[in-house]
């Protein structure tokens, strides 16, 4: 058991170390392994799972506001700027990337590019749900071999 918790663990490093690595993640995503000791072993799964949610559910607030012949770019860019900071506070550089150009569109009141920036925001959104994913499955297997939950 202590051999596939070690497995497991330089699993997890291996892949947070490729994120970040690749872009797709910054220190502020680095960081949350370091909350797992006083908020608990669940801490990032917990943190990584809501996030996902939450994003999911913006983009199917932007996707109905944009898809509207009459915009209401007030909201969406509320709703970008939300995608935008809890994208921030995570650590996902490409999906705050994308959200960036989000903003711009929606403060340009042009829906042609706020439907493309959505594109882009969903498509970087969806590279790091799938590494995402896996992290929690690591993480969760940690979580059981430890027998700390």
């Amino acid at each position: 058991m202590a051999l596939e918790l070690a497995i497991q663990k330089t699993r997890l490093r291996d892949l947070v170390q490729s994120m970040y690595d690749e872009g797709i993640v910054d220190v502020q995503f680095c960081q949350l392994q370091a909350f797992k000791e006083s908020m608990g072993p669940d801490y990032v799964v917990r943190s990584v799972t809501s996030y996902c949610v939450f994003i999911r559910n913006l983009f199917i607030d932007l996707t109905n506001h944009i898809s509207q012949v009459n915009v209401n770019f007030c909201a969406v860019s509320i709703a970008a700027r939300d995608l935008y900071e809890r994208t921030d506070s995570i650590g996902a550089v490409h999906v705050k990337l994308a959200c960036a150009e989000l903003l711009r569109a929606s403060e340009a009141n042009s829906s042609e590019d706020c439907s493309q920036a959505l594109y882009w925001t969903k498509s970087a959104f969806s590279k790091l749900q799938r590494k995402l994913q896996t992290l929690v499955q690591i993480e969760r297997k940690i979580i059981e071999l430890e027998g700390r939950f």
